[in-house]
């Protein structure tokens, strides 16, 4: 077909050349001319429309054709203005060419142009089938998407939309879970747009009916205590301001009288009715003459009968003549403030003002002991308790037990009042709670989460969420099963987490997993485990917890050391270990003695040797005491192993140190004599001649029959005294030191 089109468009021009060569000579002045422009890109489904001009003449009497040299284009076509329009189909996806034709008169203008189609991606499969699906709140749904595009080397990317806004975490995703919680309710769009590298997309969209789900009301705050007095109603708060349906409904209120499980004793009960109004605020009413204290607990309901109870509260009445009292007293006087003020006296405050004095004193006497006040009330009184340590039952001189105060709204009372906007909160206080406000309050089971916000992640909300590895599994949940997202071993129930993919878990993967009593034995598996750490010979063992199914007994010839073996085979009950036991297990130890007690006597050897050699080096020896020391310490140990042998007589020897004596106590003997006489010493030692050298005095000393320790000391020391004749000054100090130094010299040649 494409082969049947390219011929014909071709014949088509060569006919309209060939009839405007015979008719007219055609030249580029009465030829039309257009603009070159040779190639376009179009995409699959959009209008591509384009205005081809002339380069030499107007459009006028022009007329303009297409030809097909390829294959044939669906749709496409040019008016007589130049105009090309072309909404290319899924048929037309790929390159064309055609051939543009301008013709006036008997002259003709063919340009070929090249058309590359782009394909736009198409959805192939996708799930929900069906376009409208409906879920509540508490519920998920999942969809799936999956597209092609036919175009060489494109790649697609997915974007989720929540009705128009798109949800990040699903980019280039092809599956989506849709969880609305209780943030989305009615009709919503979900829809999935697949884009590939020409910006060319396609969309699925599907409408989602959310219901409602109902959620119970919270107490948000605690419902503080009440204070009555005796036969007097006394409106207290609203609870509306205490319970919050989450849903927005309205609610309405129920009360129960209770006893708290726990009571201190010698409490008396009031009778005290509880009137809640349509809005939700509370009035008590106390019976005639009731005293005491009750207890409530009140329960919210929403429209659905749905209900949350309160903390329990606490109502006290108290009585009249506490009342009256009350009256009148200031909010700074009062009996027992240790101050006997000018509406006290000894009838009416004892305890202040003290016993009146006509009174004579009988029997017990009260020592009361008083709590601190309470926080003021509302109703602009406070509260304390008064003990009688004493226990006399005369409360004749019991201080007072109630005062008045002046109440002022704090952020701390439990009431909405002054101008709060809620409970404590808003206006001058804290502001009220929120589910953003990172704080755990208003009722919520986490921090902005639980209550009335949203629900707070767990391991069964269909979340991936709480630091999971996968849905509700892995991280602080249980282990994911095979197949699920991993980022530890600890993630999977196989306990191997592979390429951050769960394994599954089976009999040969060398993990103790899904309920094997041993690694890949017992349990699920076929192979038996044996009992190779209980104490006991048993299950077939050969010893305790050894042989059968379990590793090896120890033996004298398994090359190991085990059992009571002191070396591999040897010592406890086998053979006794023999030296070359001991030289095989310790070879490496032995090594390296021999090579020490080898090297380290041939290295002072060696460097001993060096420092005869070179008497400059051995004169450094005497600034060096543990250097100087350690060769003559030397010297008297190989002094015990060598044959004795005498280089000067004892004679001789005490003739020179005497010698060296007296010349040692002239403080101003010169710097040359001291020379002269160490020179004397060492010829009549070494039998030098009167006139020598360094290789003559050093050949001498080689020799001699002095020790090889004292032969670096003697080099040594006549290095150091070369310096006599050739110094300008020597300290007097220095040179007794030599003479020291020479005297204890001979002292150990005499020796040997």
């Amino acid at each position: 077909m494409n082969k049947n089109a390219f011929l014909i468009g071709v014949l088509l021009i060569l006919f309209l050349l060939g009839l405007g060569l015979l008719s007219a000579v055609c030249d580029s002045k009465n030829t039309p001319i257009i603009k070159p422009i040779n190639y376009f890109e179009l995409a699959e489904d959009e209008l591509f429309e384009y205005d081809f001009n002339l380069s030499n003449m107007d459009e006028e009497n022009v007329s303009y054709n297409i030809a097909f040299l390829d294959r044939r284009l669906t749709g496409i076509y040019i008016n007589n203005d130049g105009v090309m329009k072309f909404t290319p189909s899924s048929d037309d996806v790929g390159s064309a060419r055609i051939g543009l034709i301008a013709v006036i008169e008997d002259c003709a203008y063919t340009l070929v142009i090249t058309l590359k189609v782009w394909d736009r991606p198409e959805f192939t499969s996708y799930k929900p089938i069906n376009s409208t699906v409906e879920i509540n709140q508490t519920q998920h749904l999942d969809f799936s998407a999956k597209a092609r595009d036919r175009d060489v080397n494109d790649s697609l990317t997915y974007e989720w939309f929540i009705d128009s806004d798109l949800f990040n975490e699903s980019i280039n995703e092809t599956v989506f879970t849709f969880r609305p919680g209780y943030k989305y309710a009615g009709v919503h769009e979900i829809s999935v747009r697949v884009t590939d590298t020409h910006n060319l997309s396609d969309t699925e969209t599907w409408y989602v009916q959310i219901s409602k789900v109902n959620r119970p009301p919270v107490l948000m705050f605690f419902i503080p205590g009440f204070i009555l007095f005796k036969n007097t109603d006394a409106g207290a708060y609203n609870l509306n301001d205490y319970f919050a349906d989450p849903d927005g409904g309205r609610l309405r209120f129920e009360y129960k009288q209770v006893n708290p499980a726990y009571e201190l004793p010698g409490i008396v009960y009031a009778n005290i009715s509880v009137i809640i109004d349509r809005t939700g605020f509370i009035t008590y009413s106390p019976m005639n003459n009731t005293k005491g204290r009750a207890y409530f607990v009140f329960t919210a309901y929403d429209i659905l009968n749905l209900s949350t109870e309160s903390n329990i509260v606490g109502v006290d009445v108290v009585t009249s003549d506490q009342f009256n009292d009350l009256r009148e007293t200031s909010t700074t006087d009062f009996c027992g403030d240790y101050v006997c003020s000018l509406v006290e006296d000894c009838h009416t405050c004892p305890f202040d003002c003290g016993v009146c004095e006509e009174q004579d004193h009988v029997g017990c006497d009260p020592d009361w002991n008083c709590t601190e006040w309470s926080p003021c009330m509302p109703a602009g009184f406070m509260f304390r308790n008064c003990t009688d340590l004493n226990d006399c039952n005369d409360n004749r001189t019991k201080p007072d037990e109630i005062r008045q105060c002046d109440y002022n709204a704090t952020c701390d009372d439990g009431l909405k009042n002054g101008i709060e906007e809620g409970v404590d909160c808003g206006g001058p206080c804290e502001p009220c709670p929120t589910c953003n406000d990172s704080i755990q309050n208003q009722g919520e089971g986490g921090v902005d989460c639980g209550g009335p916000c949203e629900p707070c992640p767990s391991c069964t909300d269909g979340l991936k969420n709480q630091n999971e590895s996968d849905i509700d599994c892995g991280g602080p949940c249980s282990r994911c099963p095979g197949g699920k997202s991993c980022l530890k071993n600890k993630d999977c129930e196989s306990l191997r987490c592979e390429y951050l993919v769960c394994s599954f878990p089976s009999c040969n993967d060398s993990i103790r997993n899904q309920g094997e009593e041993g690694i890949d034995c017992g349990g699920p598996c076929a192979k038996r485990c044996g009992t190779c750490f209980d104490g006991i010979q048993n299950g077939g063992e050969l010893g305790v917890d050894c042989g059968g199914l379990c590793k090896p007994c120890p033996t004298c010839d398994d090359g190991i050391k085990n059992g009571d073996e002191r070396l591999v085979d040897c010592g406890g009950e086998c053979r006794k270990c023999t030296l070359n036991d001991y030289f095989q297990r310790f070879f490496v130890f032995f090594l390296i003695l021999i090579i020490v007690i080898a090297v380290i006597p041939l290295g002072f050897v060696t460097y001993f040797f060096y420092l005869l050699a070179n008497p400059e080096r051995a004169r450094g020896l005497y600034e060096h005491n543990t250097s100087f020391t350690f060769l003559i310490e030397m010297n008297r140990l190989f002094r015990k192993l060598r044959k004795k042998s005498l280089v000067i007589g004892e004679d001789v020897a005490k003739g020179f140190i005497n010698e060296l004596t007296e010349l040692g106590k002239r403080l101003d003997v010169g710097d040359k004599e001291v020379y002269e006489r160490v020179l004397r010493i060492y010829s009549a030692v070494l039998g030098l001649p009167e006139e020598f050298d360094d290789n003559i005095f050093n050949m001498k000393l080689r020799s001699s029959g002095i020790p090889l320790f004292l032969k670096i000391l003697f080099a040594g020391f006549y290095k150091k005294a070369e310096i006599l004749p050739l110094a300008t000054y020597v300290a007097a100090e220095q040179k007794q030191d030599m003479i020291v130094e020479l005297k204890f010299l001979i002292s150990e040649l005499v020796k040997g």
